[in-house]
């Protein structure tokens, strides 16, 4: 399976309780680099073939890009992702439903506005890309791969749709990337239903009857045996970060070096298919998880302006289009493979890494990144229009204001 990249969300959510600017900054920060980290990795794997690595004498900056480059830190990046949305989604929704009034509409076109305004343009651009490019580049060798030739089929178009993929259904096409955007719309569904019993505004048989759909959602969501299960308890540990009553440690630079020092070691002894063994698997996720929501939790509780690396102007810029890098760059990666082997032959990005391959990969990496900005700026910069309108048409209440989560 593909590295579990997941879209994480903005901070600063106007409902219930605020987060400090300590919390806020931080989060823009780690959600574009750790989707760079992804779509980096996935730049290595197209285009730069260091299998001599472990064999032959290399210069320093090879050996960083070897270790920055790998699937246990892109791996770790979806971890931190589920981390995050848990944190400003799930507590914010636990915070909503305690604040006593009516929260269950609202949040829903809050969430659905999220997932679905990149969602429904990044399967379009995907079933472009994917359609289009294994006829132009046939023979290529690019789309030819049987992965990509089993999940190049139309019918799983409409589960994507419904946010089913990678639960009961493969995710369409070359973007493998899209498989966490279902988990993400029904862990908010589930946890919008499942704190119904806190919210005093509505009727006693109404709020266990939201709880009781909730958990039956959960139980049908997980019985493939896929992610989700284990996803949705990394996603309720970011929550409880959010609403847990006091840190466990007071520094926020130990925190960070205690994650870091782990994430360092886990890269170094979890190389290659060991990554997806079981369970070290899900022990090497269930400590990235609780050390990164340890993180979470000392800052807000810090009493001052955060970590000074978190507050130049460029996070949040590289933040607001972060979840869109996440969701477009594997369909137009594709396409990049495809005019690389046309400009340096057939199996070209196969050969041992030169010095040309590390900049095609990171030319790659730069033209992905200034189309998911191209491609933000009609999707989801417009989210707050897309939520204000659907308040607006759909019938159930005076609207809120607008989350910006």
């Amino acid at each position: 399976m593909a590295d579990r990249d997941a879209p994480v969300y903005k901070a600063g959510e106007k409902t219930g309780k605020s987060m400090s600017q300590a919390v806020s900054r931080f989060i823009d920060a780690v959600r574009w680099i750790a989707a760079l980290f992804v779509a980096l990795h996935h730049c290595n794997n197209v285009f730069v073939n260091q299998a001599d690595i472990m064999k032959a004498e290399h210069g320093a900056p090879v050996y960083v890009w070897w270790f920055l480059t790998s699937y246990t830190f892109a791996h770790g990046a979806v971890v931190v992702f589920f981390v995050l949305s848990g944190f400003l989604v799930g507590g914010g929704a636990v915070n909503r439903a305690r604040a006593g009034k009516p929260y269950l509409r609202n949040y829903l076109i809050d969430r659905s506005s999220r997932i679905y305004i990149v969602l429904v343009p990044a399967l379009a651009l995907s079933v472009f890309f994917d359609l289009v490019g294994q006829c132009i580049f046939a023979g290529l060798g690019v789309y030819e791969h049987p992965v990509y030739q089993a999940a190049l089929k139309l019918e799983y178009i409409p589960a994507t749709l419904v946010s089913l993929q990678a639960i009961w259904f493969p995710t369409f096409g070359t973007n493998a990337a899209l498989w966490s955007l279902g988990m993400e719309f029904w862990y908010y569904v589930i946890c919008g239903l499942i704190v119904a019993p806190l919210c005093a505004a509505y009727a006693t048989s109404a709020r266990w009857t939201a709880f009781a759909i909730a958990v039956a959602i959960f139980v049908a969501l997980s019985l493939p045996g896929s992610y989700f299960m284990f996803g949705g308890a990394i996603w309720a540990l970011g929550a409880l970060a959010r609403i847990a009553p006091r840190p466990l440690m007071r520094s926020k630079w130990l925190a960070l070096v205690i994650w870091a020092a782990a994430l360092t070691i886990m890269r170094l002894v979890t190389r290659g298919a060991i990554v997806e063994a079981h369970p070290l698997k899900e022990i090497v996720d269930t400590v990235n998880a609780l050390l990164f929501a340890n993180i979470l939790l000392t800052l807000r509780f810090d009493t001052g302006e955060g970590f000074s690396w978190c507050r130049a102007r460029y996070h949040a810029a590289f933040s607001n289009f972060a979840y869109s890098l996440y969701a477009t760059h594997w369909p137009i990666l594709m396409w990049l493979q495809a005019f690389a082997a046309l400009a340096f032959g057939i199996g070209w990005n196969q050969q041992l890494a030169t010095p040309l391959h590390y900049g095609v990969a990171l030319g790659a990496l730069a033209i992905l990144s200034f189309l998911a900005y191209v491609f933000s700026r009609f999707t989801e910069a417009r989210t707050d229009r897309l939520r204000t309108w659907l308040r607006r048409k759909i019938p159930g209440g005076a609207p809120l204001t607008v989350s910006k989560a």
